[in-house]
């Protein structure tokens, strides 16, 4: 596939997730899809992906992610990302805050036969968890 089909496929993995349409994710995602750094305690598979989803959803939700860049190169596809939503759900532990959150990530997906294969993603965990207020640096 060429960088510009690889990216339209990340792109559109982003627009079922803030459409939340977690069903039409195996469009877009293998189902053996490798996530080395996905959540702790969560499977990884397309099913993890869809557990990682729901507990945003359960904290936040209003949550959305928006590609700020995406960048491609070979098989690999890299986007910088900015994440958003309103806490008024419990968040792995945290109570509602009834705060509303932006905080940045990137991520890089590899793409096989027109499927997101692994995904490994970085994000400003400390910077979410100082805007819910129960992280002072």
């Amino acid at each position: 596939m060429s960088v510009e089909e690889n990216k339209e496929i990340v792109r559109r993995y982003q627009e079922i997730y803030n459409s939340n349409d977690l069903d039409a994710l195996g469009e877009v995602v293998s189902e053996d899809l490798l996530t080395p750094k996905i959540m702790p305690g969560i499977p990884t598979g397309i099913e993890g992906a869809k557990a990682a989803h729901r507990i945003m959803l359960t904290g936040f939700p209003d949550y959305q992610t928006i590609i700020d860049d995406l960048f491609a190169e070979g098989d690999k596809v890299a986007a910088r990302i900015t994440m958003s939503g309103t806490n008024t759900g419990s968040f792995m532990g945290i109570p509602p805050t009834g705060k509303h959150i932006s905080f940045t990530g990137i991520y890089i997906a590899r793409i096989a036969n027109g499927k997101i294969v692994e995904h490994w993603g970085e994000e400003d965990g400390v910077g979410l968890l100082q805007q819910l207020g129960v992280l002072k640096l």
